[in-house]
């Protein structure tokens, strides 16, 4: 009976001695978490309807499509927090439409700049940084003056592809400078690339985009970029597209001018008439009549130019595509009510040919 004791009285003390370490453990994890952050987690995003109208003048490849209602929505998910040595880290996830991800990315900030991982995200273009529409610019808004390469050309950007990127850090440069780099080891450009993610072979050898802007006043604004892809097929003409931007605003006025060329990627084996690139002029005029209503007026022209194989001179096939959008824009809340009425003449390229949009959209905000 004594030894049976015992041995009871050992394991009680056994038991005691457990308890205690695992509360003590537990206490520790807890003091921990109360002195290390793991960071914060947002919800942030948005939901936009449309009613649009499509209609063509032209007596010829008149476009007649009618009416059609939208209606689109993007939540992103993000997250931030800070290290115990000052660097801060971001992250954002977005999910569009039918719940698919995409346009994700990483950022770390230290006191020597900012380090980045892009998954279909990153564009460090300046082309539509002139700006200054109530709803946005009329060629990347509805209806672009055409299909596929038709449709008004103002080159590609970085964030069609997954890319690594550079950013200086603030305050180096003088004027409000900034300078970034971004750079894509192999054109992949899948949306929703995992972890471990091995790419898949392309045509493109690799991909590069820089940009440098000032902001020496918060009145004036400019900026450039620059982009280049290498291919690995035999390419006469590599692509490439530059930007160069101004930006004005003074009191309810604002005003921007953009100029962007665009030279197309063209094989040794071209043959005949072919587009050698594009040539964008445009401007932008901004006025903020209350803090609810704001009114613009945007004009582009981008002209195709056409040269011949074995003289590589001008055909005079070049056409301009001209393309004016009033806008006008009534903020209530969280709510945006927006109108858009676009006219383009030598629509696709093609001479003669006209066409015109109407788009109604209300957006809301979370």
């Amino acid at each position: 009976m004594l030894i049976k004791y015992l041995n009871n009285n050992k394991q009680r003390k056994t038991m005691q001695k457990l308890t205690k370490i695992t509360l003590a453990i537990l206490t520790s994890f807890a003091m921990i978490s109360t002195v290390v952050s793991a960071g914060e987690f947002t919800v942030t995003g948005g939901v936009k309807g449309t009613y649009s109208i499509m209609s063509g003048d032209s007596s010829t490849a008149a476009i007649e499509t009618g009416k059609g209602l939208g209606l689109t929505n993007e939540f992103s998910l993000g997250a931030s927090g800070e290290l115990e040595n000052g660097m801060t880290w971001n992250y954002a996830q977005d999910i569009d439409n039918a719940t698919v991800q995409d346009d994700a990315k990483l950022t770390m900030t230290t006191t020597y700049g900012t380090i980045g991982l892009f998954i279909s995200e990153g564009s460090l273009s300046q082309k539509y940084k002139f700006d200054a529409s109530a709803y946005g610019v009329g060629s990347d808004n509805g209806y672009g003056g055409g299909t596929t390469d038709n449709t008004m050309q103002y080159g590609t950007n970085l964030m069609s592809y997954n890319n690594i990127q550079y950013h200086l850090p603030a305050g180096l440069l003088p004027s409000g400078g900034t300078f970034k780099v971004g750079y894509s080891p192999n054109g992949n450009s899948v949306a929703n690339a995992s972890g471990n993610h091995g790419g898949a072979p392309t045509t493109i050898k690799s991909v590069m985009e820089t940009a440098i802007s000032f902001a020496p006043t918060d009145a004036l604004y400019v900026g450039a970029s620059y982009f280049e892809r290498d291919e690995t097929t035999n390419i006469g003409q590599k692509q490439e597209s530059g930007s160069i931007v101004g930006k004005f605003t003074q009191g309810p006025i604002s005003f921007g001018l953009g100029h962007t060329r665009v030279a197309q990627a063209n094989l040794d084996t071209k043959s005949g008439d072919y587009t050698n690139g594009y040539n964008n002029a445009a401007a932008s005029i901004g006025y903020v009549v209350n803090d609810d209503l704001s009114i613009s007026y945007t004009r582009e022209d981008s002209i195709r130019q056409v040269r011949n194989k074995l003289t590589t001179q001008k055909t005079g096939s070049d056409v301009s595509m001209e393309m004016d959008t009033i806008q006008a824009a009534y903020t209530m809340g969280g709510m945006t009510i927006s109108l858009s009425n676009k006219s383009v003449d030598n629509d696709s390229y093609t001479e003669g040919k006209k066409s015109k949009e109407t788009i109604f959209a209300f957006a809301m905000a979370f």
